[in-house]
């Protein structure tokens, strides 16, 4: 069993780290220590890891940046976009026949200039959801937007819902055979948790006082895309003194709190393998005992990646299915029949994501006001005329 020695007050003070350690040299042991270390302080200094899983440094780079990734997991950086002024809300927007032939290129431009992150299409349907993340005094040109959209025969229907949290569970890597290279999934081991990253909504004074500038946006933002990247490299891309970006990243970014933590993940074939079946699982009345519990159920298994928790209630929960987890969808379609509750799976196609740029940020004025695409003349007569 895994034992901590001492509490952690600031993971960056070497005297004050967590050894962490069972008394085991095997493989299994390594690894598993190895990814609370990474779940706990990243994966920025090798040598911080080794001291506190007790690994040999060449070990540990070896592991992380060879082994780990061969066997499916990522490390992912996770911003705390509430600490950075933004917001989170949930549309979903049904087009027109004649608006989604160009659905795709709108949210996509969106994606690009404005403050959507993310959008998919629900398959078999005219329909899209979309993750914008605007300051709060912006949320609503987005609903303004669509409405204009709407007028013009573009949109049918849309509804935009705040998110109050966000949560990335880590993937339950003690019941993964990292010798055998597969999951020891069995009835009982659901009860097992490695754990989350969760953002929740801050408050109005929290989101009225944020503090961050161009420079802790570029770093968090070449985190997004690879949470190993070094800080030589962002200053070659910025053209900044690297001594200056590391006291950002120290004194901006960690010590207030504008990343949330390192998520875990696993994705065996590669995060955009077409083979994988992604999907989101819409669960409501989440205020409910019965229903709570089976959400923990849910996210942690190895196929949930992220999940959100509306205004209302609903929990939404992205899941990337691979086949090997078979048995365990079917235990949790069981336990929704025990206990006489329905969740709605949205199957989805076209996933996109977008990284919020310093495009977007000004230095002594703050996040600025998005430009959103305006639709193409002949788009619109063509609708009118079809009308």
């Amino acid at each position: 069993m895994l034992k901590i020695e001492m509490t952690v007050n600031n993971p960056l003070n070497p005297s004050k780290l967590a050894k962490i350690s069972d008394g085991s040299g095997n493989s299994q042991s390594q690894f598993i220590r190895l990814l609370d270390a990474l779940k706990r302080y990243g994966p920025r200094n090798l040598s911080l890891l080794s001291m506190v899983t007790g690994i040999p440094r060449e070990t540990v780079r070896y592991k992380v940046k060879k082994q780990l990734r061969e066997l499916g997991f990522r490390i992912n950086m996770i911003p705390n976009l509430y600490r950075m002024g933004l917001t989170r809300q949930l549309a979903r927007i049904r087009f027109t026949d004649d608006g989604l032939r160009i659905a795709r290129r709108l949210l996509h431009e969106l994606g690009k200039e404005s403050y959507l992150t993310y959008h998919c299409k629900i398959a078999f349907k005219n329909e899209y959801l979309a993750i914008l993340t605007p300051p709060q005094r912006y949320v609503s040109l987005f609903g303004e937007y669509f409405e204009d959209l709407a007028r013009v025969g573009l949109v049918q229907d849309f509804e935009i819902r705040g998110v109050t949290e966000v949560g990335y569970p880590h993937v339950s890597y003690q019941l993964f055979d990292f010798k055998k290279g597969v999951w020891r999934i069995s009835d009982e081991d659901y009860d097992y948790e490695a754990g989350n990253v969760v953002v929740q909504r801050a408050s109005a004074d929290e989101q009225a006082n944020y503090l961050i500038d161009s420079i802790d946006l570029s770093i968090i933002t070449e985190l997004l895309n690879d949470a190993f990247t070094p800080m030589t490299r962002v200053s070659s891309a910025e053209s900044r003194d690297p001594r200056l970006l590391r006291y950002h990243f120290q004194e901006h970014i960690v010590r207030k709190g504008l990343i949330a933590g390192y998520v875990i993940g696993w994705y065996p074939h590669g995060i955009e393998n077409p083979s994988i079946a992604r999907m989101w699982l819409e669960i409501k009345d989440g205020a409910s005992k019965t229903i709570e519990s089976l959400f923990r159920k849910i996210i942690s298994t190895p196929y949930c990646k992220f999940y959100q928790v509306i205004e209302d209630g609903t929990h939404m929960i992205y899941l990337v299915i691979d086949k090997q987890f078979r048995t365990a969808i079917e235990h949790l379609s069981s336990k929704f029949a025990e206990l006489s509750a329905e969740g709605n799976l949205i199957i989805i196609e076209d996933t996109n994501s977008y990284v919020l740029t310093k495009d977007l940020f000004r230095d002594n004025y703050g996040w600025i006001r998005p430009k959103l695409p305006i639709p193409l003349e002949e788009e619109i007569t063509s609708t009118t005329n079809s009308s």
